[in-house]
């Protein structure tokens, strides 16, 4: 499925910033590939206040967060951005596809 990736002006970060955003974005794109029945998805990249923040969004055909609950893959992702001391947002609904959104504290850029 075509992905785009939007990131003007990310940096680097510490390797553990990194890997969170990274697998996370993975899982999310797995997630779109196996439920969403979408045509395209886009993940941004935001440095912010010290933090870094990844949306994964896709077009497909979303879902009701107050009737489905996290699965494991939604779950491991929240998970995994809480032990780096940050949050997971999703939003969705039926026909109007997903977006995910974390945003971890990053720190200073590394060069």
């Amino acid at each position: 499925m075509p992905t785009t990736l939007l990131a003007d002006g990310v940096g680097r970060f510490s390797q553990d910033v990194e890997a969170t955003v990274y697998f996370s974005c993975l899982e999310a794109l797995q997630n779109v590939a196996k439920y969403a029945e979408a045509t395209a998805a886009t993940i941004t990249l935001r440095s912010d206040d010290g933090h870094l923040e990844f949306t994964v969004a896709d077009d497909g055909c979303g879902f009701d967060p107050n009737v489905t609950g996290y699965g494991t893959g939604l779950q491991g992702i929240a998970d995994r951005v809480a032990a780096n001391g940050g949050s997971v947002q999703v939003r969705s609904a039926p026909g109007a596809g997903t977006s995910l959104t974390g945003r971890i504290p990053a720190g200073a850029e590394r060069e």
